[in-house]
């Protein structure tokens, strides 16, 4: 019995041993070659790539060949509990552009999944993020969101003070997501309308898209018994004499 117990306390070393010497040639290969983290990534060694994090051994600023920063690639993977403390590095570009010009709000604003409400509104709270840049299609993060038909991040970008590239197009689009659809009924419709309204009334927009909000507040009753009768033809009719 005692050769059996000494038996297995020295196997238990023997595989803690493994375990830290494991651990520590992943932290030898990162430092001679930090590109190695986008090999972990891909191949979903996330627990790895969490000790690294926490050895503060990953630079978030390290592009693949796409140009994808590493949080950038942990958020395709869908790798949100590696995303959320590698977002909150100081240094950390949150408006680096990759090949595409797309940021990481523009990644972010294709994926639907519930956990990216906390990382939009974590995105929004960091001071350096320049909500209005465009990707090579011109496209922001809003009409990304928009045609995602992901209205929890277009309307978080529609409440950030410094967002406003919004033009008469993207606006309609968001008008028919938000309210032109089967998806909501009429009171979220109305409610969807007075969040985009009360958010772009405080911009300072582009001369047709600040004449054309005033317009809908000056009509804004009217729209409201339009809507509750499942019409918004006088919406409608607003938005496309200003196109």
């Amino acid at each position: 019995m005692f050769i059996l117990i000494v038996s297995i306390e020295r196997h238990h070393k023997k595989e803690v041993f493994n375990m830290k010497n494991d651990k520590q040639n992943v932290i030898n290969d990162i430092s001679d070659d930090p590109s190695l983290i986008f090999k972990l990534i891909k191949n979903g060694e996330y627990e790895k790539i969490s000790e690294l994090i926490d050895e503060n051994l990953v630079d978030v600023n390290l592009v693949d060949n796409l140009g994808n920063d590493v949080v950038t690639r942990l958020l395709k993977a869908k790798a949100y509990d590696l995303v959320i403390p590698l977002m909150k590095k100081r240094n950390w570009n949150v408006n680096h552009q990759n090949n595409n010009g797309n940021t990481f709000g523009h990644i972010l604003a294709l994926d639907n999944s519930i956990k990216t409400i906390e990382i939009v509104d974590l995105l929004t709270r960091k001071t350096k993020f320049l909500p209005n840049i465009k990707n090579n299609n011109g496209e922001t993060i809003l009409d990304r969101a928009i045609n995602n038909n992901y209205l929890c991040a277009a309307f978080k970008i529609l409440e950030d003070k410094r967002f406003n590239s919004i033009d008469v197009s993207s606006f309609k689009r968001l008008i028919d997501v938000s309210i032109n659809n089967i998806y909501y009924g009429k009171y979220s419709k109305l409610n969807n309308l007075e969040i985009i309204v009360d958010n772009l009334e405080k911009k300072k927009l582009n001369s047709k898209m600040t004449d054309l909000i005033n317009n809908i507040s000056d009509n804004m009753d009217t729209i409201r018994k339009d809507i509750v009768n499942n019409n918004s033809r006088i919406l409608d009719g607003l938005i496309d004499s200003h196109m």
